[in-house]
């Protein structure tokens, strides 16, 4: 299923003004990728804080997210490097003008076609599909996070399904991977931690 307003997706991974790499990624309207890349670049005048608290730097990193975002972005991802974090935490999804909440592992159905299902210590996926798709994306997830299967696992998937998607991985925590992985007609693309 395509969504009704065609979409394309960005990406870009920038410094905070006080020394976090962050990357941000999300779908825009087509023909926006670069002004929705220009706009979230300006986090790199923005400072995170220091915080070593899992909710706190999920929360600091979605306001600051809303705080910038255009009016015409419905989703958008974020994935922030703290070093010193315990748990797996710094990766947001979702629409940014909605309230924030903790990952569930729930569907939501964000537009028309695009769907949203995010986990606890991550990862997060917004992609182009049905509901019934989404449930099976749903258990891909869930089988990864409790087997020893590869971060590829869940981009195989997806790849099988759709051709529009981002998914967002934690970047902060011992166990973190920190990146995110986008794909519109463009192809696919994608910015790591190292």
């Amino acid at each position: 299923m395509n969504p009704k307003l065609p979409l394309e997706a960005f990406l870009l991974k920038t410094k905070t003004e006080d020394n976090y790499n962050v990357i941000i990624g999300g779908l825009c309207p087509k023909g926006k990728k670069k002004e929705a890349s220009n706009i979230y670049s300006k986090i790199d005048k923005m400072k995170i804080g220091q915080s070593k608290d899992e909710f706190l730097i999920d929360y600091i990193l979605a306001t600051i997210i809303t705080r910038i975002s255009p009016v015409w972005i419905s989703l958008v991802g974020a994935s922030i490097s703290i070093d010193g974090v315990k748990h797996n935490t710094g990766g947001i999804i979702g629409d940014p003008f909605k309230e924030q909440n903790s990952a569930q592992e729930e569907i939501e159905e964000i537009l028309e076609g695009i769907y949203v299902i995010s986990f606890p210590g991550g990862p997060g996926v917004a992609f182009s599909g049905t509901y019934k798709e989404s449930i099976v994306i749903r258990d891909i997830i869930s089988e990864y996070k409790s087997s020893n299967n590869s971060f590829e696992y869940i981009i195989e998937s997806l790849d099988k399904i759709t051709d529009l998607y981002i998914v967002v991985s934690d970047g902060s925590g011992i166990n973190s991977c920190g990146g995110i992985y986008v794909s519109d007609n463009d192809g696919k693309r994608s910015e790591e931690f190292l």
